[in-house]
């Protein structure tokens, strides 16, 4: 979203790229790119800003005449770009992060680098970081693909009926990352309350956001089965202790509940899905410093819908608002 944002305020178009799997993916996307479609809608990103394929960009390599953008979603770029079936591998600039926070910043930034001219642009989020007026704006334009929003439609009506809930994002990391004495996180997996947020408080977490949400029933979408051993009984607990709790996780249940066959339902996909779910509704609390719950909080936020993160949930009530396609 951030390459969106920064390509639409330098009038580059923006190149779309194949997706990397989750690095602990276990499923059928394991090792696997996923092509743009298959995650974001198009169509709607195109009423936004100029994109390109790329195919047409390995065209424009050869001899053609473009002003693109494209987003180098990590440190190995090489890795990055043969995924991407592109040569490897591009000059490279350094710069002092900057913030970002209007596009006429963003086209002077670029210009005092001097890349003003580059036919193609890999921009690093940390290069320059789009603020939130920026990204609140490209976020509006990210849809997710017409099958993962039925999906997840389908999903919420079985569960819930139509009826409103609270959607929470637990994120549960198998390393130490996140972790810092006297600051506990849901994140961390480190033993001990001055580092972990433990189940117990993550159940009265939930119900406290329940009732703030001033709603009956509650999604909690997690890693499912967990990749520790001190969390492996955490959802089961939740679902019984936690009122109105459900959750398809489970990449075979959420199969089972959109009638389709588990070797049709991938992990990435799964996790897409529960995005939406998240992202559409009727009150969110998340796990912070994910990138998972960020992007759902982000989506949120550019459709006026409020969030809250563990730790943070004792606030005002959250807003209510109604699914969207």
């Amino acid at each position: 979203m951030e390459a969106a944002a920064v390509a639409k305020a330098l009038g580059r178009a923006l190149i779309l790229p194949r997706f990397q799997a989750w690095a602990g993916d276990r499923s059928s996307s394991a090792n696997t790119t996923v092509p743009f479609e298959t995650t974001f809608d198009t169509a709607a990103l195109r009423r936004y800003l100029p994109v390109v394929t790329v195919d047409a960009l390995r065209r424009f390599l050869i001899g053609e005449r473009t002003h693109t953008l494209l987003a180098l979603t990590g440190l190995d770029e090489s890795k990055f770009l043969r995924a991407q079936q592109l040569p490897c591998c591009p000059r490279r600039k350094r710069a002092h992060s900057e913030p970002l926070r209007s596009a006429a910043e963003a086209r002077t930034f670029v210009r005092a680098q001097g890349l003003h001219q580059a036919k193609v642009l890999g921009w690093h989020s940390f290069f320059g970081v789009a603020e939130r007026p920026l990204l609140l704006d490209a976020a509006r334009a990210f849809q997710r693909a017409p099958a993962i929003r039925s999906w997840a439609r389908a999903a919420a009506t079985k569960l819930f009926d139509g009826q409103p809930f609270l959607a929470v994002h637990l994120r549960r990391e198998a390393t130490k990352l996140g972790c810092a004495a006297g600051h506990p996180s849901v994140l961390c997996s480190k033993p001990g309350a001055q580092y972990s947020v433990e189940t117990e408080q993550v159940a009265s977490e939930i119900t406290r956001a329940r009732q703030l949400a001033r709603v009956h029933h509650v999604y909690i979408a997690t890693i499912w089965p967990s990749r520790r051993r001190r969390w492996e009984h955490e959802l089961p607990t939740l679902l019984t202790t936690v009122t109105g709790a459900r959750s398809l996780s489970n990449l075979t249940e959420m199969a089972a509940t959109l009638g389709v066959a588990p070797s049709a339902m991938s992990g990435y996909t799964l996790s897409l899905i529960e995005q939406e779910i998240c992202a559409t509704a009727a009150a969110f609390l998340g796990s912070e410093r994910s990138t998972w719950t960020g992007n759902v909080e982000l989506q949120r936020s550019a459709y006026g819908r409020r969030s809250s993160m563990f730790g943070q949930s004792g606030g005002a009530p959250l807003a209510r608002t109604r699914m969207a396609g």
